[in-house]
């Protein structure tokens, strides 16, 4: 098995301590992330290396206009532990979500972003969880992005909060037992998906687990979710999900 030089995953296990008897599949999303999708992916397939019996990364290239592509395939090349899904143009978050959901063959799934604002190591607070849980969910400890991301926020609490009768405050980092996805159909397509997942598993009586977790500043770039356009997809595709979970 191909190795790679770390660069940034920092352990904090004792070397004497097996891996848990699971394996795990981390699903990383990456739209024109060429400045750290290499370092993100390598420091997971490390933290994979060490921590779980088996893991595997899906990395989803959506539609990648930059070098971002080409990193991928050249590391799938070395490890192939690495499974690259590209899609065509760029399609959005929950639907390079859904397709890296797709393609995970482990026991459990988790994601990660391509910018690294979460890192690998973060899964650790997970794992001793998921033995007894078959859904184990994140809150953040708080994010540094600026006083317009902490209104958009509080918007987005409110008006969840309003339609789907929950604030929806848990992170897109979780954690799930593959095979409970067999019994959902995920229809969303914005980062939504992280939200419809989770409260129709709830719905279907899956008990989850919490963790609180740190995001990392983002080094490079910015963020792609507050616009007019994505924010009226967000609303429309709550009342989306009101319907759903009213029919299960």
């Amino acid at each position: 098995m191909a190795s790679h030089k770390c660069t940034g995953y920092n352990s904090a296990r004792r070397l004497d301590l097996k891996p848990y008897p699971f394996s795990l599949s981390v699903v990383i999303m990456a739209f024109n992330e060429e400045a750290t999708i290499e370092q993100q992916v390598v420091n997971t397939l490390a933290f994979l290396s060490e921590w779980v019996k088996e893991g595997e990364v899906i990395a989803v290239d959506d539609g990648s206009t930059d070098r971002t592509g080409k990193i991928l395939d050249a590391l799938a090349k070395q490890d192939p532990r690495l499974k690259v899904v590209h899609h065509p143009r760029n399609l959005g978050m929950g639907v390079a979500i859904k397709s890296g959901y797709r393609t995970a063959t482990m026991d459990f799934v988790t994601q990660l972003p391509g910018d690294a604002q979460v890192s690998p190591d973060t899964l650790i607070k997970f794992l001793p969880l998921v033995q007894t849980h078959d859904l184990v969910l994140s809150t953040y400890e708080r994010r540094d992005d600026g006083l317009l991301r902490f209104f958009v926020t509080r918007a987005y609490w409110a008006c969840a909060y309003a339609i789907l009768h929950n604030p929806c405050k848990f992170t897109g980092t979780m954690v799930f037992r593959r095979s409970v996805l067999d019994r959902i159909a995920i229809k969303s397509d914005t980062f939504m998906v992280n939200v419809e997942v989770p409260l129709k598993l709830m719905k279907l009586g899956v008990k989850p687990a919490f963790v609180t977790i740190q995001a990392k500043e983002r080094a490079f770039g910015r963020s792609r979710v507050l616009s007019l356009r994505t924010i009226s997809k967000v609303l429309r595709e709550m009342l989306m999900i009101r319907e759903e979970l009213r029919r299960l």
